[in-house]
């Protein structure tokens, strides 16, 4: 595929992970001094998109969101590039809830496994959207709460990612 093995700063592409509607992410290679290496997840703004102003404005905003949200159960943020318009998040090694469902029996998960990803998500809903910063609620919505949006590890971990759509309830 054209630009896997790009470098951007110290990340290097590998390969694509996944594509939506207006960005697509990859696994990348941070490298760094005395043989440092970490995998991470880069979300590019799609070529479509990135002269759009009001895009780039949202996409920031993406970023800006999800990097203040640091809970266990939300994909964290750990770099931005606002002139080259991509994220770098933290790699969850394992599979989105829409891929588990599908390849799930009769695409239903065991009540075990279901009772454990909806316990996990709701703790990352509930720290995102009960926040407070100065006695205040930050009014922070998810609002694109879908399987896609829902990253299992292979070490059982449950995270929320894609805060694009996310909203301050005092703003939007």
């Amino acid at each position: 595929m054209a630009g896997d093995g790009e470098q951007f700063g110290p990340y290097k592409r590998v390969r694509r992970l996944g594509i939506g509607g207006m960005a697509e992410t990859f696994l990348a290679v941070q490298r760094g001094t005395a043989g440092f290496e970490q995998r991470v997840c880069m979300k590019f703004i799609l070529p479509g998109y990135r002269e759009n102003a009001d895009f780039r404005r949202l996409f920031l905003r993406e970023a800006s969101i999800a990097a203040s949200l640091r809970h266990s159960n939300i994909v964290g943020v750990i770099d931005v590039d606002e002139a080259a318009g991509y994220l770098v998040l933290e790699l969850v090694d394992g599979v989105d809830l829409r891929t588990l469902l599908n390849a799930a029996p009769n695409h239903r998960l065991s009540p075990a496994i279901a009772s454990l990803v909806t316990i996990e998500l709701c703790k990352a809903l509930a720290f995102a959207h009960g926040r407070r910063r100065r006695g205040q609620l930050d009014g922070i919505v998810h609002r694109d709460l879908s399987p896609s949006n829902v990253l299992i590890s292979y070490a059982g971990e449950v995270k929320l990612t894609d805060f694009g759509v996310g909203a301050h309830r005092t703003r939007d």
